[in-house]
C-alpha cells in the first residue's frame, strides 16, 4: 500500500534539435512507419511516428552500445508539454505511462525548438487523443 503514494523521478533524456532520423533509428521503425519529427542531441536521439517514441540512447564512452526505448501512444496516461517563454532555459514534454512509469523529455531553449515543440504536441494530441 505504501508504493502508491511514492512518487517516482522520471528518467530524462536531453535534445538539443531537431534532425533528420538516423539510419541506427531507421532501421528500428517498421515498414508502415513513418518518421514523423526526430530529435538529436550529441548522441540521443528521438523520433515519433504515427505509433509511438522510439529513444535511441547511447550507452558508454564510445556511444556503440545502444537501449531503444518504444513508447506507443497507447501506454501514455497524461502528458504535458511545458514550451519555451520568459527566463526558461529549455522546453519539456513530461510523459506519465501504465505501471507509474514517467519519461521527461528535454529541449535546449531555440527559436527551432519552439516551433518542434508545437509540432510535438500536435502530433501527441493527435494520436493520444484523437485516435483513442
Amino acid at each position: 500500500m505504501i508504493l502508491k503514494y511514492i512518487r517516482l523521478k522520471p528518467t530524462i533524456y536531453f535534445f538539443l534539435k531537431e534532425t533528420e532520423p538516423s539510419d541506427t533509428i531507421r532501421e528500428k521503425l517498421c515498414d508502415s512507419e513513418k518518421p514523423l519529427i526526430c530529435f538529436s542531441s550529441i548522441r540521443d536521439e528521438m523520433v515519433m511516428t504515427e505509433k509511438r517514441f522510439l529513444i535511441a540512447d547511447r550507452k558508454g564512452v564510445s556511444g556503440k552500445k545502444i537501449k531503444f526505448i518504444s513508447i506507443p501512444y497507447s501506454s501514455i496516461t497524461l502528458y504535458t508539454v511545458g514550451m519555451v517563454g520568459g527566463l526558461d532555459l529549455d522546453a519539456e514534454i513530461l510523459l506519465n505511462l501504465r505501471g507509474n512509469v514517467k519519461i521527461q523529455l528535454r529541449f535546449l531553449r531555440s527559436r527551432q525548438i519552439m516551433h518542434s515543440i508545437h509540432k510535438a504536441y500536435e502530433i501527441i494530441t493527435s494520436y493520444f487523443i484523437c485516435n483513442t
